[in-house]
């Protein structure tokens, strides 16, 4: 239904239609009432895409995350691109930034060029660190650029929405199957990363899975034991790995190191002996699920993260929507040796 179409049937020219449907003044209550009756009538919606591309303006938006791990955040742009395809023709443009490693000076120095450029409407970030971005995201917002996070949450910023997992209960869910796998008073160990640019830190994200793992283990009679928060290079140190194996009964890898994880659980004579339990599917993960060096994996919806992430930044930019949802939880699926085949 075109506004001619319902300027014709009213008897009204189109540009007081026009007026009415976009609140702009200057039509009689007694015409603004006939409008409204009409396009109840006539079940009308305003087509908002045709709307902003009247309007002819380009949305842009950054999205920030790090390098690694690749096999993650590759699914995270495929997801971006999904948003990209399906809105570039209504405005929107993207682009990516990289910062190197986990490295969160590196990140900061990222947003903070983004800022400074002018050039973007809005940030999407991925923070490693939650508390040292919040600074950043404030500043980025009251300078009128909108910010969302997504995969690691900065909850204390002003930001106006988080894309992903409850990893809460990503922990609880660990911890839940570790339980069934091994019996009353099994004794757990957890493996944590120091992901952050200053030493004692551990991100949002990690800080969600230990507290939702300890919840369950708590609840279960259980034990954790052994908490090792590990810097990067010290993933490749045999030692540590066979001094942990040696004094639990099941392990949860809550960062991204499953595989390497269970390269040592391998190494120390233990494949299907010690359950094994982290995070996100690769071919090498699919390949220790079905040698049974991991027990089970949990996936966290990357492509989706990335989706929602871009297309709710644009509806908000561009239609003016408002942010009903502050946190927009994606699912948490289990993969095991039986079902992994759908998940790579």
């Amino acid at each position: 239904m075109t506004l001619k179409e319902i300027s014709r049937q009213i008897g009204i020219s189109v540009a007081t239609v026009d007026r009415v449907l976009n609140n702009r003044g200057n039509v009689k209550p007694e015409t603004y009432r006939k409008v409204m009756e009409k396009l109840g009538e006539l079940n009308y919606k305003p087509n908002k895409s045709a709307s902003f591309l009247s309007r002819k303006k380009e949305i842009s938006v950054a999205v920030v995350f790090p390098e690694l791990p690749d096999y993650f955040w590759s699914q995270i742009e495929k997801g971006v691109e999904v948003a990209t395809e399906e809105l570039r023709d209504y405005g929107l443009r993207i682009e990516l930034f990289k910062s190197e490693k986990y490295d969160m000076e590196k990140q900061k120095q990222v947003v903070q060029d983004i800022i400074d450029s002018k050039a973007f409407d809005a940030i999407a970030v991925s923070p490693n660190d939650s508390e040292e971005m919040a600074e950043l995201i404030d500043r980025a917002m009251d300078e009128g650029i909108a910010v969302c996070t997504f995969n690691n949450d900065s909850p204390f910023s002003k930001r106006l929405f988080y894309v992903g997992c409850d990893y809460r209960i990503a922990g609880r869910l660990a911890a839940d199957m570790l339980c069934k796998m091994t019996g009353p008073g099994a004794k757990f160990g957890l493996i944590t990363s120091d992901a952050s640019s200053i030493p004692s830190a551990t991100t949002f994200q990690l800080q969600q899975k230990i507290t939702g793992f300890r919840e369950v283990v708590a609840e279960q009679r259980a034990q954790l034991t052994q908490l090792l928060k590990l810097k990067q290079e010290e993933y490749d140190q045999p030692g540590i790995f066979a001094d942990l194996f040696a004094q639990v009964d099941a392990v949860y890898v809550t960062s991204a190191k499953l595989h390497i994880v269970a390269r040592h659980l391998e190494q120390a004579g233990l494949t299907g002996k010690m359950p094994l339990i982290g995070h996100d599917m690769t071919e090498e993960i699919y390949e220790d699920l079905q040698r049974q060096l991991v027990s089970a994996t949990i996936c966290q919806d990357p492509v989706n993260q990335g989706y929602l992430a871009v297309k709710t930044l644009f509806d908000y930019l561009a239609y003016n929507e408002p942010i009903d949802l502050k946190e927009h939880i994606t699912k948490l699926e289990l993969v095991t040796r039986e079902n992994a085949r759908y998940y790579i």
